[in-house]
């Protein structure tokens, strides 16, 4: 029996122009990539292996001079969800768009405490998966302040390892057109994606920095401008496992420090924006593309749950209420969502 290779066991892009690979197995010496024969000698010992590891990208020959790169296409859609049943219902909700209206066939995964488990176990057995379904549990969450963090608390996790590319959203975030092509350029892409939000001091010199960070980039000394786009941390796209785990672990660290040091979660309750607003900007490795061109950030009035934007550009956040009004306006807009798709389908 012939060992599987990474070129058989993984979905690859081609580039130029881009597109998914077609992989063939000819006989025990040759492949097809595309139509185009290889020599099993001309690949990279690497794709040969069973597990890609830090691998990334494939260059090679083919039909003896013809030079071919593929991009590793491992996708990971991921979550963190704690707390009342609500919180559940809500995710339960968002996983379904994206299975059928995102038409996501790749993997998923949910952090969640010991007390999140039953409903993981139940959605599991329910969700119309295509790919694989990991409840990651993190026996240390306890706080608001670990439920922040937890969509950082990834390094470290085998699942996530081997990625490219990554997209974490938030429970209260539904699906309302395909999301391949996204990830697709995600995929391509070495920076993390962000969609923009607020002004780094909210509106006002003299506020706390509660939100996007500026005030600890300004006891860091940082050169910034404080009237410049801060963004949510609700829906972050990583093209790979390399990049998202390095700057998880910086914020992690960034994380523990500062609260050793000063004693304090507040101001900065909302560890999920301030400390990556602040290490990615730093870094000059955040970007709006993509995510920002793909998210739709909808405040919810609580007078009127059915106005709604009349966009669809992949994703919508739903903001400013509690979960249960998050909640009863998200089933609202699926509904209608559902129905406007099925009309244009006609």
């Amino acid at each position: 029996m012939m060992v599987q290779s990474v070129l058989e066991k993984y979905r690859w892009l081609a580039t130029s122009p881009v597109r998914f690979a077609s992989v063939e197995v000819l006989d025990s010496e040759h492949f097809s990539v595309d139509g185009k024969v290889v020599e099993k000698a001309a690949l990279p010992p690497e794709a040969c292996g069973s597990n890609p590891g830090s691998l990334r990208t494939l260059n090679f020959l083919a039909d003896r001079w013809k030079f071919i790169q593929l991009q590793l296409f491992n996708s990971l859609v991921y979550y963190a969800a704690f707390g009342d049943d609500i919180v559940f219902d809500t995710l339960e909700l968002s996983l379904r768009s994206l299975l059928d209206i995102g038409q996501y066939q790749g993997d998923i995964a949910v952090f969640t405490n010991s007390a999140g488990v039953a409903h993981l176990e139940q959605m599991k057995r329910e969700l119309p998966l295509t790919g694989d379904f990991s409840i990651e549990v993190l026996d240390d969450c306890h706080s608001e302040v670990d439920f922040y963090l937890s969509r950082f608390r990834f390094y470290d996790r085998a699942f996530f390892k081997s990625r490219q590319p990554l997209l974490y959203l938030d429970v209260d975030i539904l699906c309302n057109k395909p999301v391949e092509s996204l990830l697709v350029d995600l995929a391509f892409s070495p920076a993390i994606h962000v969609a923009p939000e607020g002004r780094l001091n909210e509106g006002n010199d003299n506020s706390s920095g509660h939100w996007y960070g500026w005030r600890m980039m300004e006891a860091d000394g940082m050169e910034f401008d404080r009237h410049q786009r801060g963004f949510s941390s609700g829906s972050i796209g990583y093209g790979n496992s390399s990049v998202a785990c390095e700057y998880a672990r910086l914020i992690m660290q960034v994380a523990q420090a500062y609260r050793k040091e000063t004693g304090q979660d507040r101001p900065f309750i909302g560890y999920d924006q301030c400390l990556a607003n602040y290490i990615f900007l730093k870094a000059n490795i955040r970007r709006f593309e993509l995510i920002g061109q793909a998210v739709t950030l909808h405040r919810i009035k609580e007078n009127n749950l059915a106005l709604f934007p009349s966009e669809r550009r992949g994703f919508i956040h739903f903001l400013a209420v509690p979960f249960p009004i998050k909640f009863e306006a998200m089933k609202i807009y699926n509904q209608d969502m559902r129905k406007k798709i099925q009309e244009e389908s006609l």
